[in-house]
């Protein structure tokens, strides 16, 4: 089959998972809506959401675009011109904003922030078995986490054909829970393991990778009803070990069980929403706003922790808006938008244009199916 349609729920699917880690780094610890922050803060979940979208997303533009010419140095062109820019763009603001009002320590700048220049910032947290001393740092380990995927998985989709590239999914899916009950075990101080490491975590972009493969080879699957059953079912164990574990990601009941039942059904909601869309899924993810915080989620995720930051030095002049607490979670909110919206208008599409000078096999796109192929790779 050729490459799927459009799907425009699918950013507001990701508009509610940059909400979710939003809504995490900013509950609230006063106030009237601190009775909230029991459900706010297991919206560390929302970064699953972005991996199976990612590895379905991923991977349908890899087997839409396999065997054509450049395939391999097109890819990485264009992933490059999408991530890139605003990630380093973002490191020396967050540079700026650490040391002000005095100016950029050089050698302690880089000294904190190396490993996150080579994406490999991820690794240095597991090492360290802490988050980054620079604390603006701390979401960065996801997209260290995603740029090790795009590096390595094209290579699988070019070498292996479709049914085979299924199985290897299957069990990298299989395998990732295996290595995180092993280091669970064997390493149990070490807690940001399991949560940052690529191998840890690529259940969830294999279980958004067969997805992907399903859609092209056997549709049909993906309108069975069992799936809403296995989603639902999945969704039921993480909540068991939300209510008897908590609801960090830190206890060994979730960093095991825990994250593959929220990945399960993550991937479950996923196929629904593309397989059988029933309405209640698509009135769900339609609203515009859902959809227009997907469409700038690259900005909010990485600038969501730095804006309320500036938002504070800007206003607490004028006004004390006290930190941590329900008006904050406003302000923090508001501050973040506008920055993303800013980068998304100004910064980001500007670059984007880029890509369409590495389209595959650097021709016109003419047919339908072209045409649905770049435009799901537009946001991408």
């Amino acid at each position: 089959m050729g490459s799927s349609p459009r799907i425009p729920e699918l950013d507001g699917l990701r508009g509610l998972a940059i909400l979710a880690v939003m809504l995490f780094h900013y509950t609230p610890e006063t106030g009237p809506l601190h009775f909230l922050a029991p459900v706010l803060l297991t919206g560390w979940i929302g970064v699953d959401l972005f991996f199976v979208l990612s590895g379905y997303l991923i991977a349908g533009i890899l087997l839409d675009s396999a065997g054509r010419r450049g395939y391999y140095r097109n890819f990485i062109i264009r992933r490059s011109l999408r991530i890139f820019p605003l990630y380093y763009a973002c490191l020396l603001l967050y540079g700026i904003v650490t040391y002000y009002p005095y100016s950029i320590d050089w050698k302690d700048f880089l000294h904190a922030t190396g490993w996150y220049f080579g994406y490999f910032g991820n690794v240095k947290m597991f090492l360290d078995n802490g988050w980054p001393r620079m604390a603006i740092l701390t979401p960065l380990w996801s997209l260290q986490v995603e740029e090790q995927f795009y590096l390595t998985f094209p290579l699988l989709v070019w070498a292996l054909k479709r049914k085979t590239l299924a199985i290897v999914l299957a069990a990298a899916a299989v395998l990732a829970l295996a290595i995180r009950i092993a280091m669970t075990l064997a390493m149990p101080a070490n807690l940001i393991g399991t949560y940052a490491l690529a191998p840890c975590r690529m259940d969830v972009l294999a279980m958004g990778g067969l997805i992907a493969i399903a859609v092209r080879e056997r549709p049909e699957w993906l309108r069975n009803r069992w799936i809403g059953w296995t989603a639902a079912f999945s969704g039921a164990v993480f909540v068991a070990v939300w209510v008897f574990a908590g609801n960090t990601p830190w206890t060994g009941a979730m960093r095991t069980i825990g994250f593959t039942s929220a990945d399960l059904a993550f991937a479950g909601l996923l196929a629904t929403l593309i397989g059988r869309r029933p309405r209640i899924l698509l009135a769900l993810f339609r609203p515009r706003i859902l959809v227009w915080l997907g469409t700038i989620s690259y900005g909010l995720y990485l600038l969501h922790v730095t804006a309320p930051t500036i938002a504070h030095g800007l206003l607490d002049p004028l006004v004390k808006i006290p930190p941590r607490g329900s008006a904050d979670l406003f302000l923090s909110l508001a501050a973040s938008t506008c920055a993303a919206w800013l980068s998304w208008s100004f910064f980001e599409s500007p670059i984007l244009k880029w890509k369409d000078r590495f389209t595959p096999d650097r021709l016109k796109v003419r047919t339908r199916s072209e045409k649905d192929f770049m435009a799901a790779d537009k946001h991408r």
